[in-house]
Formats: C-alpha cells, sequence, structure tokens
C-alpha cells in the first residue's frame, strides 16, 4: 500500500499545524467581533500568541530531526528578521509578560446603502469602547441640538439607508495598514516556513493564503431604525429632564 506523504508529514507536525489553524480561528475571531472592542483584543492577544507558538511547537516536534532541525531554525531566523514578523513577536511578548494591548482606532458616522458609507464624519474610537460608543455620541449631540448631517435614519423608509458606523483598527509601527490585513499576511509568512519545512520532508502542498472577510461587512456596523429612534428619544428625555432642573 502506497503511503501518502503529506499524510506522514501532518502526523509528525500535527501540533505545528494545528497550532498555526488556531491562529487563523483568532483572525476569523477578530473580524467577526470587529465592533466589540473588548472582544477585538482579546482576539488580536490570541492570535499574537498562536503565531509565534507555531514556529516554537515546529521546533520542539523536530527537535531529534538534525537534517530539518537547521532548516527550521533557518526560517526562525528569517521571521524574525521580517519587520512585521518581529513587531509581532513583540507584541505577544508585551501582552504575555507586561500589559493589555491597545491598538490605534479610529472611525466615522455615517450612513449606507448598504456598500461604503455615502456620508459620514470621522472620530477617533477608544480602543476600550465598542462602536455602538460612537453612535450613541453622535444621536446625542443630535437629540441636544440637530441632525447636522441628516445620517441618523430613525425610520425605515423603503431608501435602503441605514445610520452606520465605519471602524478600523491599526497598530503604531504600520499606521497605513488595516490590522486584521496585518495579521492575515503575518499568518501567511508564517504558513510559508512551515510549508516550506514540511516541503522538504515530502509534503506536497500549494502556497497558502488567507482570504479575509468582505470589507463591507467587517469594517461596517449597521443600526436599525428602530433603534436609533429608541436612543434618539432616550436622550432628549435626558437632556430635557437636565434642562428643566436648571
Amino acid at each position: 500500500m502506497t503511503k501518502c506523504p503529506n499524510k506522514e508529514v501532518f502526523e509528525s507536525l500535527s501540533s505545528t499545524f494545528d497550532r498555526l489553524e488556531e491562529a487563523a480561528w483568532f483572525i476569523r475571531l477578530m473580524e467577526e467581533n470587529y465592533h466589540s472592542a473588548d472582544k477585538f483584543r482579546w482576539s488580536l492577544s490570541s492570535f499574537l500568541r498562536s503565531l509565534k507558538e507555531t514556529m516554537q511547537l515546529l521546533t520542539m516536534e523536530l527537535q531529534k530531526d538534525k537534517t530539518t532541525s537547521s532548516l527550521v531554525n533557518q526560517k526562525k531566523a528569517e521571521l524574525s528578521s521580517d519587520p512585521l514578523i518581529k513587531y509581532l513577536y513583540k507584541q505577544r511578548d508585551i501582552v504575555v509578560h507586561k500589559s493589555m494591548l491597545k491598538p490605534a482606532s479610529t472611525g466615522s458616522v455615517g450612513f449606507t446603502r448598504g456598500r461604503g458609507m455615502k456620508l459620514g464624519i470621522g472620530l477617533p474610537i477608544n480602543p476600550l469602547s465598542d462602536s455602538e460608543e460612537a453612535v450613541k455620541k453622535y444621536i446625542y449631540f443630535a437629540a441636544k441640538d440637530e441632525d447636522f448631517l441628516g445620517i441618523l435614519y430613525k425610520e425605515d423608509d423603503g431608501s435602503g439607508e441605514y445610520t452606520c458606523v465605519e471602524r478600523q483598527w491599526r497598530l503604531s509601527e504600520f499606521p497605513d495598514i488595516e490590522l486584521t490585513q496585518l495579521a492575515a499576511t503575518a499568518w501567511e509568512k508564517i504558513a510559508q516556513a512551515l510549508f516550506d519545512v514540511a516541503g522538504t520532508m515530502g509534503a506536497k502542498l500549494v502556497k497558502p493564503t488567507f482570504d479575509l472577510g468582505n470589507p463591507n461587512e467587517v469594517f461596517f456596523e449597521i443600526y436599525k431604525p428602530e433603534w436609533i429612534k429608541e436612543q434618539f428619544d432616550y436622550f432628549k428625555h435626558k437632556i430635557s429632564q437636565i434642562e428643566s432642573k436648571s
């Protein structure tokens, strides 16, 4: 019976491949929780840990194979000199040994027809706050004064236009690249190093790629008109109470 080289290699490196998949799963969690600040940051921290542990596990699983171990050390050296991987490894060490990670967070409150923002106003969003807090802040000012941008849709008028928040997370060292894109790029670099090693062991693998979700779904949080009206009425009532006491 012919042995499958891919299966043999996978079995010998099962923990490493498992940790690589774990890192990918945490990127998915970052996307799913993009507008929930704590869950996003916790997923990022977990991604950083599993990313670094992938090559550590590879070293452990091949420690008795001197020939392949030399290639692993070479790949680890290459990764450690890569600006992105080097920076993410450092952030992982900070998260594990020193403090929580607070990436930069910016956004806009506006309206959308389901594809991109049609009109909005930019504002920083506290990395410890959910996206919902940004739209609530605008609703408060609109209730106190006016919706000067005309972006609060309190009724479903059939236009397909809805109030939304567009948010993006970034790291200070790479301010021009959105964070999940950075994570996906880093994952591909680590995966390629693992695949290169697996290739020398006889595995036949294709180039690893990580496909991120639709930006119109990930970066945007859309709010139902009923919720917008509920929040507007709530703030209007609060403001009225305060003014009546003054």
